[in-house]
């Protein structure tokens, strides 16, 4: 109601795409009636054309059954119930095809323009709907307006060309009366399908024009002012709730990507417990080694639990693995500073690869980092200083 009280001057923003989603969950698309019409008339006619010939001998057999009087039935009320059955079915069989046109037609008019929207709010009751002040405001309302000009034009334009068509075909339809019955019917089909024709182009015309009005009719009404647009703003970006979530899939989405990487890396540098780094080495890459996964605690665990599983080599270095979480980001080079560090460790896996079931080598011990780049070396000389 509050939306509906504002003004259309005031509503100058464009529908959020939040605002049309909870309209189409309110059963608030965009719809054309004269499509509808076009639609229904166009199948029914076409369906009536394609079955003539099952249609005319099924109401031929429908009508002549029906006028003929068989006494026994009065005598056994099976035969009577089978007689009736038997005209029930008939008649099931003429309006079948009909129906099925109608109800795919009701389809192809609700999916255009608005596409269709399943839900059962719009079966509720709405107060707004049986009051009389609403409807009053309804009934003098500009959409209301539009709609019964619009309605009476398609009306009159309607009954203008069935007026003319008569007029042009008045002598062919004169001389029908005159002609022998078998002679009538096989000319009159014809006049019915071109008369229906001339009716079904203006109605064919008319959606044209409606389809994209009622869209932008659809639009207009759900246009926002700066108040609405503030607020749903508020609502929406300015939830801490929703931010918090926001970045927590961010942060999964993130970690899984990072995850994946593990597999690839040529060694996982682990603290040995609080940190895991993933190096990666690319010789055709020219460049330095690089982070392709790091983390602390339990996302250290899993990336030990997947380095393990795909038999990648850790190597216990506590100052190295706490300098390359500190200071160097995912999938970024490390500096220049662990060069000779991490190049001993890269060594040391080659060496590892190249044992192939032999003696394995020593693992480097008391790598070269710089006291700047471990976290606790500086704690350290604080701790020993006092």
């Amino acid at each position: 109601m509050a939306d509906q009280e504002q003004s259309r001057e005031d509503k100058k923003l464009p529908a959020s795409e939040k605002r049309l989603r909870e309209a189409r969950e309110e059963g608030q698309v965009a719809r054309s009636r004269d499509l509808g019409h076009a639609v229904l008339f166009g199948l029914t006619g076409l369906t009536m054309v394609l079955f003539a010939g099952h249609l005319g001998s099924r109401s031929v057999e429908l009508v002549g059954r029906g006028l003929r009087f068989d006494r026994t039935l009065s005598f056994s009320s099976e035969a009577l119930a089978d007689w009736m059955g038997g005209l029930g079915m008939l008649a099931l069989s003429i309006c079948l095809p009909i129906g099925v046109a109608g109800i795919v037609a009701a389809v192809v008019a609700a999916a255009v323009p608005g596409g269709f929207a399943w839900t059962g709010k719009t079966l509720g009751p709405k107060w707004s709907k049986i009051s009389p002040l609403a409807g009053l405001k309804r009934i003098f309302s500009r959409d209301h307006l539009v709609d019964s000009i619009r309605l009476s034009l398609l009306v009159l334009g309607l009954a203008l060309i069935a007026a003319a068509y008569v007029w042009w075909q008045g002598g062919t339809f004169a001389a029908l009366l005159a002609m022998a019955p078998e002679h009538a019917v096989r000319i009159a089909p014809g006049l019915v399908i071109q008369g229906a024709g001339w009716l079904l182009l203006l109605l064919i015309v008319i959606a044209t024009v409606d389809v994209p009005m009622q869209w932008f009719r659809h639009r207009t009404n759900l246009k926002m002012t700066f108040e609405q647009a503030r607020r749903e703003h508020k609502e929406t970006e300015g939830d801490p709730h929703v931010k918090a979530q926001r970045r927590q899939r961010q942060r999964e989405m993130s970690t899984g990507r990072m995850m994946a990487r593990v597999p690839e890396a040529d060694v996982v540098v682990t603290n040995p417990t609080h940190y895991a780094v993933a190096l990666k080495y690319d010789e055709a890459a020219a460049g330095a080694p690089r982070v392709v996964a790091k983390g602390a605690d339990h996302v250290a665990a899993r990336i030990r639990e997947i380095a393990i599983e795909s038999g990648v080599p850790m190597l216990e270095a506590p100052p190295l693995a706490r300098a390359l979480y500190s200071h160097v980001e995912v999938d970024a080079e490390i500096p220049a500073a662990l060069y000779n560090a991490v190049a001993q460790v890269l060594a040391y896996v080659y060496q590892l690869r190249a044992a192939a079931g032999r003696r394995a080598p020593a693992a480097p011990t008391d790598l070269p980092v710089p006291a700047e780049l471990d976290p606790q070396s500086g704690m350290a000389d604080e701790g020993g200083r006092s």
